[in-house]
């Protein structure tokens, strides 16, 4: 009698098969945020270009303290309704680190910097402030991943494309799985190719799929 090959069972959840071959299932539920209103994005509206581009590392304006404010409500909406942030990743620019503590910083999540996530560096609007001084400003923000001059004064299509893509591999080799991420629209666009308006949030959920990570199953 010939004897019957019993298949192997994936673990739920977990792993997966396309087109007969296994892959390990990775899911992380983001919140993407781009920053509240900063000075330069005013000197922007009021069509003042040099003066935009020339404000290095801005603060947010009052509006964008406001902006901030009602975010602030929404998201304490989402996480009264069940939705459990277990991170808040955070670009090392000074309105980014404004937006995500005023918005997250009352519900004891932990903060960390990313320097991957910051906006296309070109222009001193867009750059940033050196670790030393800023990790003083922001003591509860880990910044032990972000180098001492963490932008590109060099900035081009290409790098930013390549920091898209080492910021996907880097999120993917996290172990939360729920996350926010507060960044620029010059980023968000090239991860997302979205268009995010200040202070706007986005939930959307990522699925990445491994096949070498699935290997001897």
């Amino acid at each position: 009698m010939d004897k019957i090959k019993s298949k192997k069972k994936l673990p739920s959840g977990t792993y997966c098969k396309v087109n007969g071959q296994t892959y390990k299932k990775i899911e992380k539920q983001l919140l993407f945020v781009r920053h509240a209103e900063g000075y330069h994005n005013s000197l922007f509206e009021e069509k003042k270009i040099h003066e935009a581009i020339s404000i290095r590392d801005p603060d947010l304006t009052p509006l964008g303290e406001c902006q901030v404010a009602d975010l602030k409500k929404e998201v304490d909406a989402l996480i009264k309704s069940g939705v459990q942030i277990e991170k808040v990743v955070v670009s090392p620019m000074t309105r980014t680190l404004q937006t995500a503590w005023g918005t997250f910083g009352e519900h004891n999540i932990p903060f960390q910097a990313n320097h991957l996530i910051t906006e296309y560096s070109d222009a001193p609007c867009n750059y940033g402030t050196i670790k030393s001084k800023i990790e003083k400003d922001w003591p509860q923000v880990d910044f032990s991943v972000v180098p001492e001059i963490w932008w590109n004064e060099e900035e081009s299509d290409v790098t930013i494309t390549l920091r898209a893509k080492r910021f996907r591999e880097w999120l993917f080799r996290q172990p939360e799985t729920c996350m926010a991420i507060v960044s620029h629209a010059g980023f968000l666009h090239e991860l997302l190719q979205e268009q995010f308006k200040n202070c706007e949030l986005k939930r959307i959920n990522w699925i990445h799929r491994s096949r070498r990570q699935a290997k001897g199953l």
